[in-house]
């Protein structure tokens, strides 16, 4: 009845959000590019088409997988949304990888799936899905009568072998790639004995440093040219993905004043009737905005401010309305009792075929549980401790093989064993007795209690203040006014201004993306911003999300590719002057034609440093940061022979090796081979080979046009 009663109230709302969402559907349509937009293909990889349907089916069937793991019905939209992530990336492994396989003949023979599913030693997948959840054992045998059944199982079951053996097909034929690369993978014994010397060598280096910070920009002349001949150099440095910019503003749907005081009101009203309640149960669960809580509560679990008075007032007394947040709470006190806090219980389940359930557990009939319950009631009173024994013994409860029926230590309040421990707050340590649910009798022993304490049970009404439907239809006005007055980027900042607005700015959010900040149903806003039809300086209609609207406009574009000369020039200008620096540096280091470091350090008024113990594998020069070039070149300089000048990242360097430690002499490299062997296959394993294919092939992703 609350629910009915919130849905009148805000009947209002309902216009408006059916209004909204009608309007996203026809504008929606409108406003997707059309002509050669796939209606059925979801994307294409090398060229093969991949359609909606197979992506849909595969997504459905993880999703059904995850329900069943986690016993649920639905699932966030978060994880839904990484799923379809996660099966769009395996249809691209797999594209990519059949035809990799045909192209060199790799296959599976129907001996080696039928070995890995019902062989000695079957694949992980299989013995994964077989598993007895109880136990943790897997028995092949169990396999083979399921394949020997598997026509009279159901589609669903027929479904899920079916996912399951392309499963234990794709292991194979990935295992024997994997195996194929690490097999091709040779070192020669001279390449693993260099890879030794230079990782095992280590020198003692000086040199005399000139930073190009010491340089002033004035004496550097930075043309458009130097700035695209560097553009050129290193274009690869500006590979993009495709993303996109844009500003967005939130108008807050939030109670007024006037909402607020229509709530006091009510709880007011309440309070009134709460007293007289015949039934406070039913009429909590007729008014509040949470249901009825039967635990009995300690004093410390009660609201600070109420506690004490509770605790020693009278039975029905109900407390004046007080405030938390936004939310009203009524208490009315309704019984008192002396009962522990915690109580450690075992049970064990004697099922029929008849209980409640809606499922069998046993085939025993309803007398002869009750004939074996006594019987067990019987033993345990003699001799509470073999409870474990005749729990593995009689019991139907499926993970009796694992815990031998102990439930543990419960608290009160326990929603997980409500029923349990109300039933043994009135038994006492040691003495048997029984309880019945759906799935038949349970036989419970009490093995610990803590000590009695005094508890209350309360009645609680909450009522938590919402926006009205007058108020949703305000501010839906304002949004909207701010939408349709304010078209383009220029406009869009200057009422944000004007009106005090706090604007947010989504950075190069990709296409897959699916959250940007603040919003919960970013997906819609995401969506648009990627339609060919909207445009840099367009401004979006209104996108309604949780308790809020929202209203975007789209500042960047950037199309997979190379981002424009244009666009990061500005990006590439300190790179460019340091580059000029470190030229300008050279030459005139070149024309002091110093014979020594010590004069060269005089010339340039600077000093001769030291780079202790420093191995050609190292990046990064002390005081001067990460300088791997500098340091590569270094040494291919003989001991004790300056080098010519060599320009860094952040410096020129003029260096001499004072001291080189070669690498200790050894006759065997297989250790070196070992490892480098053990790196390429780690990388194999990893799926480097995979990322490789994959940077190489053409894939076109249309999966906005659909979610």
């Amino acid at each position: 009845m609350a629910v009915i009663g919130k849905i009148r109230k805000h009947s209002g709302l309902l216009v408006v959000v059916v209004g909204i969402a009608l309007a996203a559907f026809v504008l929606g349509d409108f406003l997707r590019p059309s002509g050669n937009r796939p209606i059925t293909i979801i994307g294409k990889i090398d060229g093969t088409e991949i359609p909606i349907q197979n992506y849909n089916d595969r997504v459905a069937e993880q999703l059904e997988n995850l329900r069943a793991q986690q016993q649920t019905e639905r699932v966030p939209a978060e994880e839904e949304f990484q799923i379809r992530q996660q099966v769009w990336n395996q249809i691209i492994e797999e594209t990519i990888l059949n035809d990799v396989y045909k192209k060199i003949g790799l296959i599976v023979t129907k001996e080696e799936l039928s070995n890995e599913i019902i062989g000695d030693n079957p694949n992980r997948y299989v013995q994964q899905s077989f598993r007895d959840p109880n136990s943790e054992t897997f028995d092949p045998e169990v396999v083979r009568n399921f394949l020997k059944n598997l026509n009279q199982q159901g589609p669903e079951m027929k479904r899920r072998y079916l996912s399951l053996e392309r499963m234990v097909k794709d292991d194979i034929i990935r295992t024997k790639m994997k195996n194929l690369l690490s097999k091709n993978y040779h070192i020669p014994q001279p390449f693993a004995k260099l890879d030794y010397q230079i990782k095992n060598q280590n020198a003692d280096v000086i040199y005399v440093a000139a930073k190009y910070s010491d340089v002033a920009d004035s004496l550097i002349n930075v043309t458009d040219n130097d700035l695209r001949n560097y553009y050129n150099d290193h274009i690869y440095n500006y590979r993009q993905e495709d993303s996109r910019t844009f500003d967005y503003v939130l108008f807050e749907i939030l109670p007024t004043q006037e909402d607020r005081q229509d709530v006091k009101e009510e709880v007011d009203r309440l309070y009134v009737q709460f007293k007289d309640a015949e039934d406070p149960a039913a009429f909590i669960n007729s008014v509040s905005d949470t249901r009825f809580d039967s635990t009995y509560k300690k004093e410390s679990d009660l609201p600070i401010s109420l506690a004490e008075s509770i605790m020693s007032a009278k039975i029905d007394t109900v407390f004046p309305p007080y405030i938390e947040g936004d939310t009203h709470h009524i208490i009315k006190v309704l019984d008192f009792q002396q009962r522990p806090d915690s109580i450690e219980m075992s049970q064990m389940l004697v099922s029929y075929s008849t209980a409640r359930a809606g499922f069998q557990l046993n085939e025993r009939s309803e007398e002869e549980a009750k004939v074996l319950v006594d019987s067990i009631l019987t033993a345990l009173k003699k001799a509470p401790s073999i409870f474990e024994e005749l729990a593995l013994k009689y019991s139907d409860y499926p993970s009796v093989a694992e815990d031998k029926g102990a439930l543990g230590w419960m608290t009160d309040g326990d929603r997980s064993f409500t029923n349990f421990f109300k039933e043994g707050v009135s038994l006492k340590v040691n003495e048997p007795d029984t309880m019945e649910t759906g799935l038949g009798i349970h036989v419970l022993l009490v093995t610990g209690k803590t000590a009695l304490i005094p508890k209350v049970k309360i009645g609680q009404i909450t009522r938590t203040v919402e926006p009205s439907s007058q108020t949703y239809r305000q501010v839906f006005s304002q949004a909207n006014k701010f939408a349709s007055e304010n078209r383009t980027l220029a406009k869009f900042d200057t009422a944000v201004v004007n009106q005090g607005l706090n604007k947010r700015t989504a950075e190069r959010i990709s296409s897959t993306s699916n959250r940007i900040p603040g919003v919960e149903q970013s997906r819609q806003i995401i969506r648009w911003a990627f339609w060919e039809t909207t445009k840099v300086g367009d401004v979006s209609t209104i996108f309604e999300d949780d308790k809020q609207f929202v209203i975007a406009a789209l500042k960047e574009i950037k199309n997979k590719g190379y981002s424009p000369f244009e666009q990061v020039k500005e990006q590439i200008r300190p790179l460019v002057v340091n580059k000029l620096k470190g030229e300008y540096l050279v030459k005139k280091i070149n024309d002091f034609n110093a014979t020594t470091l010590n004069d060269l350090a005089s010339n340039m008024n600077s000093k001769v440093d030291t780079a202790k113990n420093l191995s050609f594998s190292a990046r990064n020069i002390p005081g001067f940061g990460s300088e791997p070039n500098v340091i590569g070149q270094m040494f291919t300089v003989e001991p004790k022979q300056i080098s010519k000048p060599i320009a860094g990242y952040n410096a020129v360097f003029v260096a001499m090796i004072d001291r080189l430690t070669p690498a200790p002499e050894v006759n065997d490299f297989g250790t070196t081979i070992f490892q480098l062997r053990n790196s390429f296959e780690s990388r194999v394993n990893s799926n480097a080979f995979i990322r490789a294919l994959e940077k190489e092939s053409k894939i076109d992703d249309n999966r906005l046009m659909f979610y």
